[in-house]
């Protein structure tokens, strides 16, 4: 069984992403490429199913040091927590993200995040 803190994330020229054990996912920098899911979707599609394998109830998306994303990235995240919510309730988790408040594009996609899927994620 994969855990989540055995994932690689991707080396990525302008976002830093790092695993902290023992429920953290942390992204830094900015994600603009064009078509960032090409790099980004399998890796996060790969968290998913770690978490899921491993039962865990509650995933930390910490993206308080991600200052800029485009709206291809922003769909990375609306796919991720569609995943989620379309676990079964025996699997399914909860996606907190950590962020800060004084990001202009953190307020207003993470705040439509949570009314997407109120009962999955959680914004701190």
């Amino acid at each position: 069984m994969i855990q989540l803190v055995d994932l690689s994330p991707p080396d990525l020229p302008d976002v830093h992403i790092a695993i902290e054990a023992p429920d953290t996912v942390k992204f830094t920098g900015t994600i603009t490429s064009r078509d960032p899911a090409a790099d980004l979707a399998p890796f996060l599609k790969r968290v998913h199913s770690a978490v899921v394998a491993e039962g865990l109830r509650r995933v930390n998306v910490d993206v308080s040091g991600l200052t800029f994303v485009n709206s291809s990235a922003i769909r990375l995240f609306v796919d991720w927590t569609t995943w989620t919510k379309q676990e079964p309730d025996a699997t399914r988790y909860q996606l907190r993200f950590v962020s800060n408040h004084l990001v202009t594009w953190q307020k207003t996609t993470l705040m439509a995040l949570k009314s997407l899927a109120p009962n999955v994620v959680t914004v701190a």
